[in-house]
């Protein structure tokens, strides 16, 4: 058989044809694989950043609307999402603990939030 006949039967076996390049030695790509340890902190790193920025964006719809028209379902509504995005914030912070003590470290870093000011660790 000769390659001109062997081209066509293979033409003739497969709808597409694909070629393949074969890189230079020692250009090898690799992914790095993350531990299970390491997919969590990221993930984790990721939900607060989420959680930080609902928060505020949040607050500071709710505070940008007037007090004293508590009756308008606008209102309610933004005091609904900023309610959900404390909640949220508060998972992503405390997780599992809910000592009095890690409420109150929340609660300290959330008003700073709220302020717009940075948070410093007593140390």
């Amino acid at each position: 058989m000769t390659e001109d006949k062997a081209d066509k039967l293979i033409e003739t076996m497969f709808d597409e044809l694909y070629e393949t390049k074969k890189k230079p030695h020692g250009s090898v790509e690799t992914k790095k694989l993350l531990t299970d340890a390491e997919q969590i902190a990221q993930m984790d790193s990721e939900e607060m950043e989420r959680a930080v920025a609902d928060f505020v964006r949040s607050w500071r719809d709710f505070r940008g609307l007037d007090p004293m028209r508590y009756g308008d379902p606008a209102w309610w509504r933004a005091l609904e999402y900023l309610a959900l995005a404390d909640s949220r914030l508060k998972d992503a912070f405390c997780g599992r603990d809910r000592s009095p003590a890690s409420i109150r470290q929340y609660h300290r870093w959330r008003l700073k939030l709220a302020d717009g000011r940075r948070y410093r660790a007593d140390a």
